[in-house]
């Protein structure tokens, strides 16, 4: 069968195909080209399954679970991985799931990821799925809710190697499916790496979707390169002996020298690092005092550092902590500063992003789809497994038809579910794609560290 196609649109997949090795450009300027059997065959599964894995999602959804306490929910992942006949590995980094897809084609080792966890979030949404799960935290209940999407993550993970599996036959090397525990803690996959999730089989590639709460379905983005920072942490205690806010001269003020450190901190972004080096210093938590007339015995300063790469940190907790130990040194107060390199940067490999755009293109109907977004500051843990192999997430919209926007880590988030398809069937393209890319045209290189 021909496919037919509008002269606008035959620039666009003369490149895609061309690049993707389905057809040359005589073939496709005169439209005579086909996909892969796989593409119909992926449509065709994917449009079965929706039902399944949509009724899936909603039942995560409506039982979420904190990091590392994911039972219920790696419990349904590996049973489900079982179904399917896979080589399945549990309890890994706590409550991770490992399924191994092995294809009956020779190839290369590649891999998906899923997150399971959820948030201490109160849902505030009218869904009939809508979370009613509670928990007790620091003493107060509050509710359980999958306010960032690892619902949907997980369920699109299930649902391409339901897929997959039905495709066995003519996939190429071996798929693992990573259902991974604590994202949201930001150390679920370094567990997981640390109690060898890698250890039988080590992938060439890596994916992994987020939902993106500023687009549509059917639409994604995607950053080469940095994508997302650094999150490291310092806590720092100002001592004082503390007196009378009438005799400020009888001791140490640790607010006037935590207010010295705050502005400090901010005029070094300015004036001590580069403009082109992305940096954030945030001092969330200020706490001293209990009284209007007391200078207080300790200042409490609690922040989040930013930043992209692993130079990057090493020299910010370097001017950090020079400038933190000055400023108090010059005010003669003692002081303990803790400073945390926490989750790493995100790094989306260029040349594995590269390869894997035009199977996007194809898939989601057109280049207008695909949109480059820029680097954000906020953190994914992710970036353990792209430190080990090369890695690709690619953001995919979800912002319901009847909203304009939606917002991750709110208690009122919702997606559009007919994301969880386009999902399905775009992950299942890239991985067969680049599964049966040649050896040589397959991205090798790591980042260095």
């Amino acid at each position: 069968m021909k496919i037919r196609i509008k002269p606008k649109k035959i620039s666009w997949l003369i490149l895609t195909l061309t690049i993707l090795g389905f057809a040359s450009p005589t073939l496709l300027a005169n439209r005579q080209f086909r996909l892969p059997a796989y593409y119909q065959k992926i449509q065709e599964l994917t449009a079965r399954l929706e039902p399944e894995i949509i009724a899936i999602r909603r039942d995560l959804h409506a039982h979420p679970e904190l990091a590392f306490q994911e039972k219920r929910t790696s419990g349904l992942v590996a049973d489900y991985f079982q179904k399917l006949g896979f080589e399945v590995r549990t309890g890994i980094g706590g409550t991770g799931v490992l399924g191994v897809l092995k294809g009956a084609l020779p190839g290369p080792v590649l891999a998906m990821r899923g997150d399971m966890d959820a948030l201490a979030i109160s849902e505030e949404t009218d869904l009939p799925f809508a979370s009613r799960e509670k928990v007790v935290r620091n003493g107060q209940e509050t509710g359980l809710m999958h306010a960032c999407g690892h619902d949907i993550h997980t369920a699109m993970l299930l649902g391409v190697a339901a897929v997959l599996s039905q495709m066995k036959g003519q996939v190429p090397g071996t798929i693992l499916f990573i259902a991974q525990p604590a994202e949201e803690w930001g150390d679920g996959a370094q567990k997981m790496l640390q109690d060898g999730v890698f250890r039988d089989y080590r992938p060439e590639a890596i994916f992994a979707f987020h939902v993106d709460d500023t687009l549509k379905a059917g639409y994604v983005h995607y950053v080469p390169g940095y994508s997302g920072a650094n999150c490291d942490t310092f806590f720092l205690n100002i001592r004082s002996e503390g007196c009378h806010g009438a005799n400020p001269d009888q001791c140490v003020d640790p607010i006037v020298v935590g207010s010295h450190v705050v502005l400090a901190l901010q005029t070094m972004i300015s004036r001590e690092i580069d403009v082109q080096d992305h940096t954030v210093i945030t001092v969330g938590y200020f706490h001293a005092g209990t009284a209007t007339n007391i200078i207080p015995d300790k200042a409490e300063l609690r922040a989040t550092v930013r930043s992209y790469g692993d130079q990057q940190r090493e020299r910010l907790k370097e001017k950090i902590t020079r400038t933190i130990t000055g400023i108090c040194q010059s005010h003669g107060a003692p002081f303990e500063l803790d400073y945390q390199f926490g989750t790493p940067s995100l790094y989306n490999h260029p040349e594995l992003l590269r390869a894997i755009l035009p199977t996007a293109e194809v898939v989601l109907g057109g280049p207008d789809r695909l949109i480059e977004d820029r680097p954000e500051m906020g953190g994914e843990d992710f970036s353990y497994f792209a430190r080990e192999v090369p890695a690709v997430m690619l953001s995919l919209g979800v912002v319901p038809p009847h909203l304009e926007k939606t917002a991750v880590h709110s208690p009122t988030f919702m997606a559009d579910e007919s994301a969880i398809g386009i999902g399905i069937k775009l992950m299942s393209c890239i991985l067969m794609d680049y599964a049966w890319k040649p050896a040589a045209s397959r991205v090798r290189a790591v980042r260095a560290k």
